[in-house]
């Protein structure tokens, strides 16, 4: 009997094993995309930092193409992982959560070996420059002076999905700062399509302070698509917008807004601006966002 049972519990173990990650095949892990955030999160601190090695697109995908070949992975196998993260938010909610835990470890490992701000961003994420950018490794990419211009702000994302943000990404909010507003304004990114998915994403301790968020996108005829809501609670918060297929998106701006109390402090983190291209099954959604349309009240 006890033979039996076993034979009988084993196989529910391994499934419940395997399931604990529940991605389809060609989608990354949650451990692995977490890594890769990481990754990726200190290449673009590093770009922010040495603006004039990083003069023109090129030389920034080459860096984020070393990142790729580091994690095994290409553009596709990217944008296809992101795809999925986007339907299923909670998930990459936790990778994002692993990947904050991976980058404060290591700040708070630099910060004791007292790194400079020439750190090489291989060293920072912990692998060795090889010559012929071999498998696995990172090479640092080559500056190409010649180019003296950069392409303006939200042209340069590629892919399925990408992450539109470019300001600070963390904010601490402290009675000084009392009623103000984080904003954000954007153009549609180069890879846009019609009827693209917008969604704001933050992390927010309140500290019993009160909060309002806005998303708004601007179509080419001068309507535009809102969503604005008050927030009363702590965690994620996320707000979306399902653009119109029939109408142009010209820009992408909003604000979350604040009203710090005496004695009060607050924390926005982890701010994001999500596109991803159309789902049918979610389209729907658009009649539960305002329109304004040219000529409205």
């Amino acid at each position: 009997m006890r033979q039996i049972t076993s034979c009988i519990l084993l196989p529910l173990l391994v499934l419940v094993l395997l399931s604990c990650d529940r991605t389809p095949i060609g989608v990354m892990s949650k451990d692995k995309l977490a890594d890769l955030i990481v990754d990726l999160q200190i290449a673009e601190a590093y770009i922010d930092n040495h603006s004039q090695d990083f003069v023109d697109d090129s030389s920034k995908q080459a860096l984020k193409q070393s990142i790729f070949k580091k994690h095994g992975i290409n553009q596709h196998d990217y944008d296809t992982s992101l795809v999925w993260y986007a339907h299923n938010m909670d998930d990459y909610i936790k990778a994002y959560d692993k990947a904050l835990g991976k980058l404060q470890a290591r700040h708070d490992k630099l910060s004791k070996a007292k790194v400079d701000d020439n750190s090489n961003p291989i060293d920072m994420m912990g692998a060795e420059a090889q010559p012929g950018n071999a498998p696995g490794k990172l090479t640092a990419p080559k500056r190409n002076d010649k180019m003296l211009t950069k392409r303006p702000i939200g042209t340069d994302v590629k892919g399925d999905s990408a992450d539109l943000w470019r300001g600070k990404r963390y904010y601490m909010l402290t009675q000084g700062a009392k009623r103000g507003f984080i904003t954000f304004d954007t153009p549609p990114d180069a890879n846009k399509q019609p009827g693209d998915r917008y969604q704001l994403a933050y992390k927010l301790y309140r500290g019993g302070n009160e909060f309002k968020v806005s998303l708004n996108v601007d179509y080419t005829d001068g309507s535009t698509s809102q969503i604005t809501r008050s927030t009363n609670s702590d965690g994620w918060i996320t707000v979306d917008v399902q653009s119109d297929t029939t109408r142009q998106v010209r820009r992408i701006y909003g604000y979350v807004s604040y009203d710090i109390k005496r004695g009060h402090t607050a924390n926005v983190d982890s701010l994001m601006l999500m596109r991803t291209h159309m789902s049918k099954s979610n389209y729907g959604f658009i009649h539960a966002q305002r329109l304004f349309e040219r000529g409205s009240k």
